[in-house]
């Protein structure tokens, strides 16, 4: 086979693959913004957010967008999508708490059965929870 049938070939290969990335982002790009208030700091697959409103996004079934509103600071955190309860009504953020720390951990949008799973769990220290702090409580956040 010469190089440039060779070439052609891998071409002619690519294209249904690059077609089909494309067309299943289409969707993604649908996917409903939240806009949420959160009154205190939080961490979000180990990355350090301040209190604020947030614009919250889903960019496809494995990463979310988390955009704060003032400065238009952008994070995106990697996700894994899980089958939840039946169909919500509303959206919410789920946090848990640890001591004085925040995390972020589930994304529930509206009108689905599905929840999105943060990557990165926190880590606790469980020599230093039993020491210092009660056992990590979980916080709802409702967007708007």
């Amino acid at each position: 086979m010469t190089r440039r049938a060779a070439i052609l070939s891998h071409l002619l290969f690519s294209l249904p693959l690059a077609a089909g990335l494309l067309a299943s982002a289409i969707p993604a790009s649908a996917q409903t913004t939240l806009k949420v208030d959160v009154p205190f700091a939080f961490s979000a697959n180990n990355q350090q957010l301040p209190a604020g409103s947030y614009w919250v996004q889903r960019q496809s079934d494995y990463f979310l967008s988390i955009r704060n509103v003032k400065t238009a600071s952008t994070v995106v955190v990697m996700i894994y999508p899980e089958k939840g309860s039946p169909l919500e009504s509303h959206s919410r953020l789920i946090f848990v708490r640890e001591g004085n720390q925040n995390y972020l951990t589930q994304v529930w949008t509206p009108d689905s059965n599905r929840y999105s799973k943060l990557t990165s769990r926190p880590r606790y220290n469980q020599e230093l929870r039993t020491q210092i702090h009660p056992a990590p409580s979980t916080i709802e956040v409702a967007t708007k």
